[in-house]
């Protein structure tokens, strides 16, 4: 894996030795060596000075903040954008018994809110989200305290140009300045050169910050691009690939393509499958991430919004029924693979009319300059807008931004957005290398990679078939998971989690 390390001034290194930091890491951790990355960003941090990571998913990041913990003085402020991912990283913390953890969310009552924040110099770790971070009582309480680290997980989404813009976090550079932290860690697993320049320039990051960009290449994910005639044939070989017996995610577009499928497999096979998407309660969606990452759900038919924070290291195969809109959204996905380094397929299901659907959704899906207007001056009458276009206009509503910037971002991202889809059609009816156009689009110096049978495929030679038995990936695959039942019945699903904890 190559990686570049960006810097204007001042040692990369700090005054503590690689060598220092693995004893410790193995002492505390029991890992015996870093994951590449880890330590020159840790060194960087204990200079003092402010530090950038750009490292794949399932590469440690989260291990940098818990390193720290016993060299900084101070809280250690985490933002994150997910309550899972939140509720996740903390559990882990306080397994790791690394010090007195709180998470500030919305499911806290009023006064749970205000009791962290009355005892918040107890505690070693905050996570919250952006938008509890703008909130002014919050804010004051972390200037009357010593913030010893501001970490600023999924750093992409300060971004217009990554897949997971949040307008909430383009208010964190002046919030930064003004609770004025140690230091400042952010982390992400995708970002392209523009993007890793407005994560500087919008958290007002200073030349001297240390940044460390990985090389997206993962070489245990075997890329496939598959293209097929019509719905039938996609389905058959979809039905081919689930029959893998192996822990399988298959990403849809919409919500309701996502529940049809999960019935056509249930009726296939019942039991072995669920869907998930942003309209299930927060309930439902926790009982199908942990019966999945308890290998008791084989199957997870999903939108987008699986994605963030999920952590299962087994998974051998990610699915594109149909397609992502981009180059970030599909490593994204992709990334979540064969974490545990062994192999791992994903495949992209690519029809012909693909290119004119997609292109008519993105169009069909812009808020003009009138609808955004209209919204700003009578937010309560959401006239003919959609749930997903009224939950983008509320959150730059949110976040105090005035209609016509809101209007000047809309349309620019508008016009982003498109051009990452024709970059993206390209590859996805490109004959050349697959893993080494990713590397030419992320990589800031991409490597010249070796093409080999075991990188990546275009249908149809070889056959998917072929390239299935090459990989077996069923020999490697973890113990078989139990079929999954009641997912909308909470306590036939807490039995099933639980029982044998």
């Amino acid at each position: 894996m190559t990686a570049t390390n960006q810097s204007t001034s001042g040692s990369d290194n700090g005054s503590v030795t690689t060598e220092q930091l693995e004893n410790e890491l193995t002492q505390r951790f029991g890992f015996a060596h870093f994951r590449p990355g880890q330590a020159p960003l840790l060194q960087a941090l204990l200079s003092g000075r402010d530090a950038l990571g750009i490292l794949p998913t399932g590469s440690g990041k989260s291990l940098l903040y818990q390193f720290l913990s016993p060299h900084i003085n101070g809280l250690i402020v985490v933002v994150s954008p997910l309550i899972s991912l939140m509720a996740d990283q903390a559990g882990r913390i306080r397994r790791q018994n690394l010090g007195k953890v709180a998470v500030l969310n919305s499911q806290l009552t009023v006064a749970e809110r205000q009791l962290v924040l009355q005892q918040l110099e107890q505690y070693r770790f905050v996570f919250l989200a952006p938008e509890t971070l703008q909130q002014p009582a919050v804010q004051q309480r972390l200037r009357q305290i010593t913030v010893g680290l501001l970490v600023i997980d999924e750093a992409h989404c300060i971004s217009s140009w990554g897949p997971d813009f949040r307008p909430s976090y383009l208010r964190l550079g002046i919030i930064r300045q003004q609770i004025r932290p140690q230091r400042t860690l952010a982390l992400t697993a995708t970002a392209n050169r523009r993007v890793r320049q407005d994560i500087l320039k919008n958290l007002r990051l200073a030349a001297t910050t240390f940044v460390y960009q990985a090389s997206v290449d993962r070489p245990n994910i075997y890329l496939r691009l598959q293209t097929v005639a019509d719905e039938t044939s996609k389905w058959q070989q979809t039905l081919m690939l689930v029959g893998q017996q192996v822990p399988t995610l298959i990403y849809v577009a919409t919500r309701r393509e996502a529940e049809e499928l999960t019935q056509r497999l249930d009726q296939q096979q019942p039991g072995i499958a669920a869907f998930y998407h942003a309209g299930l309660s927060t309930s439902e969606r926790n009982q199908i991430q942990q019966l999945f990452l308890k290998n008791q759900l084989r199957v997870v038919v999903a939108t987008s919004a699986f994605g963030m924070g999920i952590d299962k290291s087994n998974l051998r195969l990610v699915i594109h029924y149909q397609l992502p809109a981009n180059f970030e959204s599909y490593l994204q996905e992709i990334g979540r693979a064969g974490r545990d380094g062994q192999p791992a397929l994903a495949v992209i299901f690519v029809m012909a009319s693909d290119q004119q659907r997609l292109s008519q959704r993105l169009l069909r899906n812009r808020l003009t300059p009138g609808s955004i207007q209209r919204f700003f001056d009578h937010p309560d009458d959401p006239q003919q807008l959609d749930t997903n276009q009224q939950g983008i206009l509320q959150a730059y509503r949110q976040a105090e931004l005035p209609a016509a910037q809101v209007i000047a971002i809309l349309q620019t991202t508008a016009e982003l957005r498109f051009q990452q889809w024709q970059k993206f059609w390209t590859y996805l009816t490109s004959t050349t290398c697959l893993r080494q156009q990713l590397c030419d689009y992320f990589d800031p110096e991409p490597a010249q990679l070796h093409h080999s049978d075991h990188c990546c495929s275009q249908a149809p030679t070889p056959s998917l078939t072929t390239v299935l038995a090459r990989l077996q990936l069923a020999q490697i695959a973890s113990a078989p998971p139990a079929a999954a039942r009641h997912l909308r019945q909470p306590a036939a699903v807490l039995r099933q989690l639980f029982i044998e904890s």
